[in-house]
């Protein structure tokens, strides 16, 4: 059971968590031709914030040379850390690794294409003050779509969001939005109970968040590009999704049954 809502006493818990204002999550596979570009806007923008800050590189095994590039051109960067996993396991594992490994007082995590600019990060920090989590959402009045959206999510999108919504968890626009932020407590609470590597794990991420009664609030966003269908198998991996969805509804009830039974 992996259930635990009080402050964990782990060495990323330790004094050094109080200097890091904010930790940002970037879930990596084969990334070479932009990480190094990604980390460098990311970097200046955080700078000029003013702000303690880290950026985590989460590889998820990648065998092309992101992670060389990282290492070359960061070197000696406090404020560039890169993790990895020899095995390609899923986004979702991903960022659950990130996260987990972040010493932030605020985690963000984003996509390696930084679809969604890095003014968001602003926008995401001023939501934080107030909430527990900020969920971007494609989906909100204010949110801005410069690009077309692939073909599988105009022909799959819909019927995703009428299963999340029958089998997991409804009131929210757009549970797959890949830009999302989290005060520190209820990051590690949400993230150590997380089990889903695949597409859907930003549904499982939410439905527990609502489980443990933080607050969330979903905030618009601007979309520049959108690469996250690219690996997508048509023929597969909708049916995959669908048992994801199943499995998280298993997971939630009974973690639900398990917060029950450590009620006095």
């Amino acid at each position: 059971m992996k259930i635990s809502l009080e402050q964990p006493e782990t060495e990323c818990r330790s004094a050094d968590l109080r200097t890091v204002e904010l930790s940002v999550v970037i879930p990596v596979f084969n990334e070479e031709e932009r990480i190094i570009s990604t980390i460098t806007q990311l970097d200046a923008y955080l700078r000029k914030q003013g702000m303690n800050y880290e950026v985590i590189i989460s590889d998820d095994g990648s065998h092309d040379e992101s992670p060389h590039l990282v290492r070359e051109n960061f070197a000696g960067r406090n404020s560039v850390r890169l993790i990895r996993d020899r095995q390609n396991r899923g986004k979702g594992a991903a960022v659950r690794r990130g996260i987990l490994a972040a010493r932030g007082r605020h985690i963000i995590f984003t996509d390696a294409d930084l679809s969604y600019p890095v003014e968001s990060i602003g926008l995401c920090m001023e939501a934080l003050r107030e909430h527990d989590i900020a969920v971007g959402s494609r989906n909100l009045p204010g949110s801005e779509i410069e690009i077309t959206p692939p073909l599988f999510r105009r022909l799959t999108g819909p019927v995703f969001k009428a299963m999340v919504r029958g089998i997991v968890v409804n009131g929210f626009t757009d549970t797959q939005c890949g830009f999302k932020g989290f005060r520190s407590q209820a990051a590690h609470d949400i993230f150590t109970n997380c089990t889903v590597n695949g597409f859907s794990f930003d549904v499982e991420v939410l439905a527990i968040a609502r489980l443990f009664g933080y607050s969330i609030t979903e905030v618009p966003v601007r979309l520049l590009l959108d690469s996250s269908d690219s690996r997508i198998n048509l023929t597969s991996d909708p049916f995959r999704m669908l048992a994801e969805l199943f499995e998280i509804r298993r997971r939630v009830r009974k973690l639900k049954s398990e917060l029950s039974e450590q009620s006095p």
